[in-house]
């Protein structure tokens, strides 16, 4: 069940439920603009709403990443009636659940997978199918990574993943000026422009009825375009030229028409489909026959060799590179070279013609000489003087040197006998061939090339265009693979685990909990982040609430309502933040510290310690939270960080203890409570409120050789620890100068 589970989330795509009714155009956001883009893109709009659900639309041309996130978190929101703030209700709690989102982001390699971490947030308790599923799906994670993470690692796979974020669309196709499509189908027409094939290719809508001449009309296109296009349903009328192709109803396909498109999407992401082999190969050599094989149930070896070697075959710039159509290499050749082809040809001409004079003894008769004399001596009347062998000379050499263009040219096959009109009207020396004519060859020749471009490129569209719809389908798979990479990674170096599920009471128990942030400055080396005298060896904590216990605190009083005392520096601003991130990423489903054992809450409050009194107003407002906190009916935890310190002391354990006595009148509330003034607070309470609360401590128990305090940071149960002021007065009267240290001596003494 496990594995089936797991296989349905790795499908992406193809996973369905039981949701609600959800349409594009119903998400907020969500105009016509990006809904054509979204089709587009995906190609069906299921495929598009799975990719927002998974939050992978940030791929998509024209949307951002934090537009992708608001789509997925406004899906959530419709598809399971919730949203963060209904959670995490505090600004405070919200920082603390931020702070690990930080955390995990610096393991991710993809803003995919940055993206996808913003939609996980606490789930209530309403929601422990999907909570479920999170945690099978995370605990995979986790033992993948400790069973393989080491070897991955070694093969690069991290560098990999990041290559990931390159997929690239072909937006930069530019406008093909040498190719355009004639229809005579009002019906074809209209479906081009909705295309958007307009913005691309140029689209003539004619009447061939009223087209008297169609072969000058279609030689007219023929001259003036490399290829030209028909589309429709009359092709047996449409007049045959070597650039102008046919197609029909049935023949006709995007690709057809600008097979560019495709193709420049495949050669702008070779280096991407390359990276994404590798891993699979990587992936596939691992031969874990439990876990790797469904979730890479999707790949298809033959697509993806498909996929390997139709990628071969292109450059960057989206042409067949040299040595796979033998044929259309000759023809691109012929084509780049053409000018320097007729030059050379011209000189070779000249050079013989030149040559084979200069070798000769022309004569010339003395008749011809005096009638040359008797006329004006002009050009025109020396040339008529010359003997014909000359003239046939340089016939030759020009009739030669074109039949050897025309094999260079490779012309067999092209329209009548084009070298023939090469000869220039006039022969003068040096020889220069009819530019009119050379002209209109070139044009002949880029058209020939063009137009074979063309159907090899359709060739190869409509082959790579059935693997598009795949490649994006194994893109995500690859980008959920780097999510669930990434919290099995995060999991494994932070030492979490997944926690028990208890369904039945309320509250929590953890043991061997250890702060992500102290653990985070003792991985960096960064003792200065955190003021904690044991930051080079963070020490884990355990700590219960409710009715929830494990083997470690089974034995304890357990109440809805903790107070947490102690002294300076002891760490219980510390524990209560390590507890409320143990809740947070334990309702997310993730992994969580230590051995954590709990029942979501509907709830999560935090408050943290007041830098001085609040004014009037903030008092104010800070009460009619609580009030209305405390008489809430959602099942709920309260974090507070000496809350007594929003007025002055006597005030603070009137208020307090009041708000404490309309707590605990609600069953659904629990809370953990640092304070200062237990023994106050104590006073204000009656003796049966007193017996639902109960009171735990983190003590000091002295200073070791630095004048540290020597603390277990483990709070101890039904303990009312000391703030033990004493020991901070004996750390400074053994240090400092004398003076201070005999000042701190005396005020020691009356501890």
């Amino acid at each position: 069940m496990v594995l089936h589970t797991i296989s349905n989330k790795l499908k992406l795509l193809g996973k369905k439920d039981n949701s609600p009714l959800i349409k594009l155009d119903k998400i907020p956001g969500i105009g016509n603009k990006i809904q054509e883009r979204l089709k587009e893109f995906y190609l069906t709009e299921e495929n598009a709403l799975n990719a927002i659900k998974i939050g992978a639309v940030g791929c998509v041309p024209g949307i951002s990443y934090k537009q992708a996130l608001k789509f997925s978190q406004y899906y959530f929101q419709i598809h399971e009636n919730i949203v963060k703030e209904d959670i995490l209700v505090t600004q405070d709690i919200r920082d603390i659940y931020s702070n690990i989102i930080d955390l995990i982001s610096e393991y991710t390699h993809t803003n995919y997978s940055k993206l996808k971490l913003q939609l996980y947030f606490p789930l209530p308790s309403s929601k422990l199918s999907l909570l479920k599923e999170r945690q099978d799906y995370f605990g995979k994670s986790i033992e993948f990574y400790k069973k393989y993470g080491e070897i991955l690692e070694e093969k690069e796979l991290s560098m990999l993943l990041s290559n990931l974020n390159d997929l690239k669309r072909t937006e930069d196709i530019h406008e093909i000026t040498n190719r355009i499509i004639i229809t005579d189908s009002k019906q074809f027409e209209t479906y081009l422009r909705d295309e958007g094939i307009n913005a691309f290719i140029k689209i003539e809508l004619v009447n061939l009825n009223k087209i008297s001449n169609r072969d000058a009309f279609f030689k007219d296109f023929s001259d003036n375009f490399d290829v030209v296009i028909y589309c429709g349903d009359h092709s047996s009328e449409i007049p045959v030229f070597g650039n102008l192709i046919s197609l029909n109803s049935k023949e006709f396909s995007p690709e057809s028409l600008i097979p560019e498109k495709i193709i420049r999407f495949f050669s702008l992401n070779k280096s991407l489909i390359q990276s994404m082999i590798k891993i699979i190969v990587i992936l596939k050599n691992l031969k874990e026959n439990y876990l790797i094989s469904k979730f890479l149930e999707m790949i298809d070896i033959k697509s993806i060799k498909n996929l390997k070697e139709k990628t071969k075959i292109l450059d960057d710039f989206g042409d067949m590179v040299p040595g796979i159509n033998d044929e259309l290499d000759e023809y691109r050749r012929v084509s780049n070279e053409f000018t320097s082809l007729v030059l050379e040809t011209e000189n070779k001409i000249n050079e013989n013609i030149k040559k084979e004079i200069g070798e000769r003894s022309i004569q010339i008769q003395g008749k011809q000489i005096l009638d040359l004399i008797r006329t004006d001596l002009t050009i025109e009347n020396v040339r008529n003087y010359i003997p014909a062998e000359v003239d046939d000379l340089i016939n030759e050499n020009i009739q030669s040197g074109l039949a050897n263009l025309e094999k260079q040219l490779k012309l067999k096959g092209l329209d009548g006998d084009i070298t023939v009109n090469l000869v220039p009207e006039v022969i003068e020396f040096p020889i220069q061939l009819n530019e009119h004519e050379i002209d209109s060859l070139e044009k002949k020749i880029n058209s020939r090339y063009n137009t074979h471009k063309y159907f090899a490129m359709v060739g190869i569209a409509k082959v790579l265009s059935k693997n598009q719809e795949y490649l994006l389908k194994l893109h995500q798979i690859l980008l959920e693979f780097d999510f669930f990479y990434t919290i099995g990674h995060f999991a494994f170096d932070y030492h979490l685990a997944i926690p028990d599920l208890d369904e039945t009471n309320h509250g929590f128990s953890g043991k061997d909990m250890i702060n992500l942030g102290l653990q985070k400055a003792a991985m960096s080396g960064d003792t200065n982040s955190i003021s904690i005298t044991y930051i080079s060896n963070p020490i884990p904590i355990s700590y219960q609430l409710g009715e929830i216990s494990d083997s470690y605190s089974h034995h304890i009083t357990k109440a809805s309502l903790n107070l947490l005392t102690g002294s300076n520096s002891g760490g219980k601003t510390m524990c209560i933040i390590t507890c409320s991130e143990s809740i947070i990423l334990a309702q997310m489903g993730f992994p969580s510290l230590g051995h954590f054992k709990f029942h979501p809450f509907d709830e999560i409050y935090f408050f943290k310690k007041s830098n001085g009194q609040l004014s009037a107003g903030a008092f104010e407002t800070t009460l009619l939270q609580l009030v209305q906190m405390a008489q809430s009916s959602k099942l709920k935890i309260v974090f507070a960080d000496e809350l007594e310190s929003i007025t002055e002391p006597n005030a603070a354990s009137k208020v307090i203890s009041g708000i404490f006595s309309l707590f605990l009148t609600n069953p659904n509330n629990f809370g953990i409570f640092v304070t200062h003034l237990v023994d106050l607070l104590q006073r204000e309470l009656n003796s049966e409120q007193r017996k639902n609360i109960r009171i735990d401590g983190i003590e000091a128990s002295g200073l070791d050789e630095n004048l540290q305090l020597i603390v277990d940071r483990s709070p101890k149960f039904n303990l009312v620890a000391k703030s033990t002021p004493e020991l901070i007065l004996k750390r400074l009267a053994q240090s400092g100068n004398s003076d201070q240290k005999k000042f701190f001596k005396t005020l020691l003494q009356k501890f």
